[in-house]
């Protein structure tokens, strides 16, 4: 019998996303192509993988017993190729997977990989955006090696550096009356605060600020991803608090408007997670490096 460790790990990417369609959507593929590998695997092992007379998407045990020994075993060959790649003298290549929150994958960790890569060309990336929760359970599980998240995880599974502090800024439409002015949050009385949705970090933050600022009659409304709710804001639907990085292009075009409170909103820390127990390959050594001495310079 011949396992190929690309099925593998395209079988184990459709059981961590719950299903062909997410897990080709992830890779940037075509679903047949998805479908194609995990056929061709339960070929390879001789055994059906996923249910498919079930309703819903279902892993057989044998695709579970798979899964569970599949995780080493790509842990496996990537030692190997790591042991290979510190023994000879050439340049770094290979692929680096790394997972992020959405407010990380939009300024901090693509600054970072510019710069790494312009040293390392070589270098192939694979980054998987998702909201926090997603990401945690991600890297607990094995699937991503590391990730960075905004704010901080006390999950003690999980090792978590703070590396750097974004600014947040309240936002409102640039033609509300209190546009561009220092106020108290009860000026706002009756507005609408724009949430990031469930399962997001900066839902969570956003609701501990609103929880802070006691704007009376204050409503809550939910928008999936961040640029919904740069438009929502835009349009005069509500307010809401972003990181400043991620708003900053939005305000110097005037799309939208800051309002300052007397309390200012702190800092927001990004955060470095990764599994204690697991050993960096070389290549996510050079780039931690590389983005710890970035971050703080």
């Amino acid at each position: 019998m011949t396992l190929n460790l690309q099925r593998l790990q395209t079988f184990i990417h459709v059981v961590d996303l719950g299903g062909v369609t997410a897990a080709a959507r992830a890779m940037d593929v075509a679903q047949s192509s998805v479908s194609a590998a995990v056929g061709q695997l339960e070929t390879d092992v001789s055994a059906q993988l996923i249910d498919r007379g079930a309703r819903r998407f279902q892993v057989s045990d044998a695709g579970r017993a798979l899964v569970d020994h599949g995780r080493a075993l790509l842990v496996s060959a990537d030692e190997v190729l790591d042991g290979v790649a510190r023994a000879r003298d050439a340049p770094v290549g290979g692929l680096l997977r790394a997972g992020a929150t959405t407010t990380a994958a939009e300024h901090v960790l693509p600054a970072a990989l510019a710069g790494f890569l312009a040293s390392h060309p070589d270098v192939d990336v694979d980054v998987t955006v998702a909201r926090t929760e997603q990401i945690v359970a991600q890297v607990i599980d094995g699937a991503l090696p590391f990730a960075l998240i905004a704010g901080v995880s006390d999950d003690p599974r999980l090792y978590c550096e703070p590396i750097a502090m974004e600014e947040q800024a309240v936002i409102i439409s640039p033609e509300h009356l209190l546009a561009g002015q220092r106020i108290d949050p009860a000026m706002l009385r009756g507005t609408r605060l724009l949430l990031r949705e469930r399962g997001s970090g900066t839902r969570e933050h956003q609701l501990q600020l609103a929880a802070r600022w006691q704007i009376p009659a204050v409503q809550h409304s939910t928008l999936t991803g961040t640029s919904a709710i740069l438009a929502a804001v835009a349009h005069g639907l509500g307010i809401t608090c972003l990181s400043r990085s991620v708003v900053d292009v939005h305000l110097r075009a005037g799309a939208v408007a800051e309002v300052e409170f007397p309390t200012p909103v702190p800092p927001r820390a990004i955060s470095l997670i990764s599994r204690p127990v697991r050993t960096p390959s070389l290549l996510e050594e050079l780039f931690l490096d590389h983005l710890k001495k970035g971050r703080s310079a």
